[in-house]
């Protein structure tokens, strides 16, 4: 609870950057309940920087600007009786038992980019440096929202600014909407109740009896997903003895505990957090999702605790190369969860400390910006 609120004293991972926190009122409302789900980033991102010896009350001595933005949970909150989504159908009347105010605090979805727009007319310092220094979280599927582009004009108003986001390949938008010269890719939060219960079941090599396995949204169990041909292919080692795949099941974090891989594959955009559940279950990822930018590429090696296939060659030849890894180059795959497990507090956000945490990933992508900011535009004119 002190984290979600900003009561946390942090050390910004040791880093000097100078950041402006704006207080952004109505649209950083709720943090304790919008700090549960994927978008809790949008909230701890928030609350970390707000605690946080980076911090400066002095936008002239700024680096950079951070604009805290509640938007993924506030249009998830939004009441969807009109149309089927990933939220609840009822969701009004379910979220309005446990949220104080309900109704003051979703965005409506045809509202988005108005509300957008009044959001950037209250921050005071983003034209001084057309936004190059200023940092927005983008926690669901880039600037897609379920199934609302949340800013379409952002091009005309945010172009320069910096992005920390989920999702590189905004459905829709494609590569225009991520630059890796100024964006950044950030992990999806796991709840901790949630890492703790998935850590509990994580097994040694030698306990493990599954190759790999996979349980979630198929074509089979939900509408949205009966194009996603990567994910109607798993389906093909369903009755295999030796592998897990299908829908949700009450025991999918034991399965992941005692399985050597855990499949990654893409979904109605190429982001997942099976991925950073994946190590907390010391489960290897087996990434089957072509466009899936990963984070933190400078600081963690990827190749070397996990796999990469390609999504549309999942056929029997996968199973059997995984089957000959277990079996006939075991050290291999130990070697690989070893590494899996050493990871996985870069993905584990109520972990401010240590030798690696997602925030010193995220302080490190945003250093490397700061640093490579161009100078050109600024100042606009000036005097003798």
């Amino acid at each position: 609870m002190p984290l979600f609120l900003g009561l946390l004293p942090n050390n910004c991972a040791g880093s000097a950057l100078r950041i402006y926190v704006y207080d952004t009122k109505k649209f950083s409302a709720g943090s304790v309940f919008c700090s549960a789900g994927q978008w809790g980033v949008e909230v701890l991102l928030h609350r970390y920087f707000a605690a946080s010896s980076c911090r400066t009350l002095d936008p002239n001595q700024a680096d950079l600007f951070l604009v805290p933005d509640y938007r993924a949970c506030h249009l998830h909150l939004a009441p969807t009786y009109m149309h089927k989504g990933l939220t609840r159908i009822e969701g009004d009347d379910y979220h309005s038992q446990i949220i104080r105010n309900h109704k003051d605090k979703y965005r409506r979805p045809a509202e988005a980019e108005e509300q957008f727009q009044e959001l950037l007319k209250s921050l005071p310092y983003l034209d001084r440096k057309k936004g190059m220094d200023h940092v927005f979280i983008f926690s669901d599927q880039g600037f897609i929202v379920n199934f609302t582009h949340t800013f379409p004009s952002w091009r005309d108003n945010i172009p320069h600014s910096i992005f920390l986001t989920t999702e590189a390949f905004t459905p829709g938008c494609g590569p225009s909407c991520f630059s890796p010269w100024k964006d950044a890719i950030i992990p999806g939060h796991i709840d901790l109740d949630r890492i703790q219960l998935i850590a509990s079941y994580n097994q040694p090599t030698s306990n493990r009896s599954f190759l790999f396995n996979f349980h979630g949204r198929l074509p089979v169990n939900h509408d949205y997903y009966e194009k996603v041909t990567v994910r109607k292919a798993l389906l093909q080692f369903d009755e295999l003895a030796d592998v897990s795949v299908g829908g949700f099941i009450e025991e999918y974090f034991e399965v992941m505990g005692s399985s050597h891989f855990c499949l990654v594959p893409e979904g109605t955009s190429s982001w997942t957090n099976h991925l950073y559940e994946s190590f907390f279950a010391g489960c290897i990822p087996l990434i089957l999702s072509d466009r899936y930018v990963l984070p933190f590429q400078d600081l963690i090696d990827w190749p070397s605790l996990s796999i990469r296939w390609p999504q549309e060659a999942v056929a029997i030849e996968m199973y059997l190369y995984v089957k000959d890894l277990v079996v006939n180059q075991r050290p291999l795959v130990e070697a690989m969860k070893q590494r899996v497990d050493a990871h996985a507090c870069w993905f584990n956000f109520y972990q401010l400390d240590g030798p690696c945490s997602p925030y010193k990933g995220i302080l490190h992508d945003l250093e490397k910006r700061s640093r490579g900011m161009p100078r050109y535009l600024h100042p606009t004119h000036w005097v003798p």
